[in-house]
């Protein structure tokens, strides 16, 4: 349990100071005076005021979070399509939802056609992501309604119809005890009141808005209202909006009941602590613990492991409705990976089919062509015996024959390892290293373990694949001075590792990462593909300076199309 965590953060920041309060005020006594009571309640009310703002801040970011949601999956689903699916999400919008384009097209919407043409008119003219407040006249009340206006990636605008009656609700605005002598109004950048608990007043000029509206913070003071009143003001920016939140108290008829029952203060902060456990109990079983395990799961199914998100997590229906939205995610990831092994393995046997097509023809024309050309020469020696230098030429010629052939046989070697059917893995490993080993620059170090054992062609065949591409890439970028292949047989698993002393590089830690920096490294996204196929577990460790280890190994009863990681150093 860490500090940051939610339960400590609770116990910490809520559970311990109402516990430290209700000690100090039981045995401390209460000093009550009219200034200092008075004082009290300038905070109470400036907590309040901005409990409150957070709250309805919050409100409002959420419905913009969903409208913007929606927005970018209408894009990729369809208008219609994501308003008979959105389900919880666009019950936030009791008002409906309209989808349209930049230009004022309306595509879809959940809203009456006088309502649409309300929407698009005032969501035209904005630049999203946009909130908007619009009064509405209902017979002799006057009512705001908000707009919600959000823009997807390629254009496409959602705009979500609420009653901010409603939301004023959500956020907890109206519902205090002491609303008698304690009243509270949202005003816009102008001053003008969008909500009141009197409806006359909205869409009226709020006649303290100067002083207010200009606030970047919770501030408190004292006026004179419009009847002659001595109130306390208090009042918190919501900045998303641009709108402030007031809070506004007759305190001189607050005060007297306070100092009444000022003794019993204790008394009343019992119940506000047996509440504030019952909420971090309620968040630890409820909202932490759950969302713990499925961050759990999540990390799983990051890695592959698409069983781990199938164990139901619980806790409150949200946390459920992100776990479907996660199993959902993860069948579909595994339909597409499916067909993808089947689209690359088709690829691959396609390849080597080829590969062994040009071997054949290379050795069955090009090589015996070579030959029968050696065969030739060797027919001119007798007639320029009596000429050195033609018989200097004409070994010369010999001598780059047999270069190419060996040339040639190598390549033959390389698309068709003969090796590797007829004497096995580690026979065919080992001459690959002979081949390759073509100068004094980087010498190559060939160490076989355990007693050799043949596996299924195909997954000989990719292993061979991987090693080959690896010892490649050690040799063309390494820059060492040394390569080390290795083949080790085990009773239930096959591993080869290709280590050099180079340079190294930045390994990625999922074959995902590969292509995330921008450099396209085919090489490596050929040998996860190939490891994926035979379900072998690959593993890279690299780091700039520390060279490269390339570690691939396939249990021998290995199914293909099993996980793969690539851990990094």
């Amino acid at each position: 349990m860490r500090l940051t965590s939610l339960p400590l953060q609770l116990l910490a920041l809520l559970v311990l100071p109402l516990l430290g309060l209700l000690v100090l005020v039981a045995f401390g006594g209460v000093a009550v005076h009219q200034a200092e009571m008075r004082e009290l309640l300038v905070n109470h009310n400036r907590q309040l005021t901005a409990a409150a703002a957070a709250a309805l801040s919050g409100q409002l970011e959420q419905r913009q979070n969903v409208a913007l949601s929606l927005a970018r999956v209408a894009e990729n689903l369809g208008p219609d399509e994501v308003l008979n699916q959105a389900g919880p999400l666009v019950s936030l919008f009791d008002r409906g939802i309209a989808i349209h384009t930049a230009d004022g097209q309306l595509l879809a919407a959940s809203v009456p056609a006088r309502s649409s043409q309300m929407i698009l008119a005032q969501a035209l003219d904005v630049s999203p992501p946009a909130i908007l407040a619009q009064p509405e006249r209902d017979g002799s009340d006057t009512r705001t309604l908000l707009l919600n206006v959000a823009s997807g990636e390629q254009g496409l605008r959602v705009t979500g119809l609420s009653s901010l009656d409603l939301i004023a609700e959500a956020a907890g605005l109206g519902s205090h005890p002491e609303a008698v002598t304690l009243g509270a109004l949202l005003l816009d950048r102008d001053g003008t009141i969008l909500l009141s608990s009197d409806s006359a007043q909205v869409g009226t000029v709020f006649d303290g808005a100067p002083q207010i509206t200009a606030i970047d913070r919770t501030a408190a003071f004292e006026r004179i209202d419009s009847q002659g009143h001595d109130v306390i003001t208090t009042a918190a920016p919501i900045p998303l909006a641009g709108w402030t939140l007031v809070y506004e108290e007759r305190w001189h008829e607050t005060l007297s009941p306070i100092a009444q029952y000022s003794q019993a203060a204790p008394l009343v902060l019992v119940p506000g602590l047996l509440i504030a456990l019952g909420t971090v109990w309620f968040g630890i079983r409820r909202v932490v613990l759950p969302l713990r395990k499925l961050e759990a799961q999540a990390n799983e199914l990051a890695w592959g492991n698409y069983a781990a998100i199938e164990q139901q997590v619980g806790g409150i229906e949200e946390i459920r409705h992100l776990q479907e939205t996660l199993q959902q995610m993860s069948k579909r990831v595994q339909a597409a990976q499916a067909s993808m092994h089947d689209y690359i393995g088709a690829i691959t046997r396609a390849q080597e089919d080829e590969r062994r097509r040009l071997a054949h023809e290379l050795h069955d024309q090009t090589a015996q062509a070579l030959v029968a050309l050696d065969h030739r020469q060797q027919m001119l020696k007798p007639y320029l015996r009596d000429d050195p230098a033609a018989a200097a030429r004409l070994a010369e010629i010999r001598e780059m024959i047999a270069a190419t052939m060996g040339d040639l046989r190598r390549i033959v070697r390389a698309l068709r390892p003969a090796y590797l059917e007829e004497l096995g893995l580690a026979p065919a490993l080992e001459m690959l290293a002979r081949d390759l080993q073509r100068d004094d620059r980087l010498v190559i170090h060939f160490e076989k373990h355990g007693a050799p054992q043949r596996l299924a062609p195909e997954r000989e065949m990719a292993l061979y694949r991987i090693a080959q591409e690896a010892l490649n890439n050690a040799w063309q970028h390494s820059g060492g001075s040394d390569i080390w292949l290795s083949v080790r047989f085990e009773p239930d698993q096959v591993t080869i590792t290709v280590r050099d002393n180079g340079k190294g590089f930045a390994a990625p830690r999922h074959a995902a990462d590969l292509g995330a920096s921008g450099v396209q490294r085919f090489g490596l996204m050929g040998m996860y593909e190939r490891a994926s196929l035979i379900g072998a577990h690959l593993q890279i460790r690299s780091e700039p300076g520390a060279g490269t280890t390339v570690i691939v190994g396939v249990p021998t009863t290995a199914v293909s199309g099993g996980p793969v990681r690539m851990p990094g150093v």
